[in-house]
Parts: structure tokens; sequence; C-alpha cells
């Protein structure tokens, strides 16, 4: 997507500030090991580093637990928290792939 570098698309000067000012976030995994559902745009909470936002999430029947994608700043640890309906919850923070042939990798 960077090379070439003469190559112009939207959104290029904006991708290339964030990448040298070091804020660029990363793509995990959440993990809710109580009941209720992440969902999208829920805001997600890393104590002492920021906060993030739930790209997608639903339940997963194979884990039997909420799952969710988020962008969440780089310096994220293995704990965040997600608020849903304007209560902070745990949830756990992962490697985006969940399940890969039937067996949960979490």
């Amino acid at each position: 997507a960077w090379a070439p570098v003469a190559r112009d698309f939207v959104g290029r000067r904006a991708l290339e500030a964030q990448k040298a000012a070091g804020d660029q976030p990363k793509l995990v995994g959440l993990v809710r090991e109580e009941r209720g559902v992440l969902r999208a745009h829920q805001v997600v909470r890393v104590a002492g580093i920021g906060e993030g936002e739930i790209t997608s999430g639903s339940f997963s029947p194979t884990l039997n637990k909420s799952i969710a994608l988020a962008r969440v700043p780089a310096a994220t640890g293995d704990r965040a928290e997600v608020e849903i309906r304007g209560k902070w919850y745990p949830v756990r923070v992962v490697q985006p792939s969940f399940v890969r042939h039937g067996k949960p990798l979490i």
C-alpha cells in the first residue's frame, strides 16, 4: 500500500502523519468472559494509555462468549474495559484469530 512512493491516494497524508507521530492504533480481539454482548462503536478504555473503539462485535456460539475486533492504542496490554450502557466492564485483549478449524485459539 505504501509502495510506490509516488502513488497518491485519499488519506495518504493523514496516515503518514499518524505513522510519523507513532500514534497509529492497532487491531486487537476482545473477549468478554461475563454475560453481555460487545457491539460496534462501543468505547474501549485502556487504563493509563487511552481509548479506542470496537469495529465489530457479536456473540460466538463456538466459544460461548462475546467477542469483538477493536482499534486501540498501540501500547495496549492484555486487559481493557468496554462501556456498555453507561457502565464499564472488563475484557481480555487477544490476537484477532478466535477460532481455527472449529477449535478455539483463545
